[in-house]
């Protein structure tokens, strides 16, 4: 392990980010933003022409890219930015989800069994700690033409992928329950001190 580096991960509305917010801004952790999130960023306007209130429709143009329509180029899009974002980092800082995460996202709306690596890859760091956080329904919204009830349900399918993903790939898993935002952070930097601890002695 090269670096210390924590991830926090779980399905979509579960508290991450507001957790590494409030992290950041009362603990003073470097925090650095989702891959995922940076990709579509990137992408601008070539990702747009699905509105949120409607159900999922196939763009088929050429010049747009986006998860749905563009699954493998958009996953190894995510995983470049990944490894940027690794490569940034230092030993200590936390990220809002980790290789893995793109990784579950392509398996789950391509139906493949195993995502598609290049050879020799991955190259990834390998994560001090990787917290999971719970589902707490009453953080979801109906979204893509499904009612709260089916997006929670669906995010809980999502947290059960993602945590056997980790642990399958060898990483301690530590799972955030629901609960406030100071409690979640006070958690994460327990846990992450001890675990830093743990390592160094």
């Amino acid at each position: 392990m090269k670096k210390r580096l924590f991830v926090a991960t779980g399905a979509y509305s579960c508290g991450k980010t507001t957790t590494l917010r409030h992290l950041a801004s009362t603990r003073g952790h470097r925090v650095h933003g989702e891959a995922h999130r940076r990709a579509l960023d990137e992408l601008g306007a070539r990702t747009h022409g699905h509105p949120p209130d409607e159900p999922f429709r196939r763009i088929d143009a050429t010049e747009h890219v986006c998860p749905m329509c563009r699954k493998r180029e958009f996953a190894a899009r995510v995983l470049e930015t990944q490894k940027a974002i690794e490569a940034e980092a230092q030993s200590g800082d936390w990220l809002e989800r980790g290789y893995l995460d793109p990784v579950e996202y392509y398996l789950r709306t391509s139906g493949e069994v195993e995502y598609p690596w290049p050879p020799g890859e991955p190259a990834f760091e390998r994560y001090a700690l990787v917290f999971l956080f719970a589902v707490m329904p009453e953080l979801q919204a109906p979204r893509w033409g499904r009612s709260r009830e089916e997006r929670a349900a669906e995010a809980e399918r999502i947290n059960q992928r993602l945590g056997a993903l980790y642990r399958e790939a060898g990483f301690e898993v530590v799972d955030v329950g629901p609960g406030t935002v100071a409690e979640r952070a006070e958690l994460l930097a327990r846990r992450a001190q001890l675990g830093g601890a743990a390592r160094r002695a």
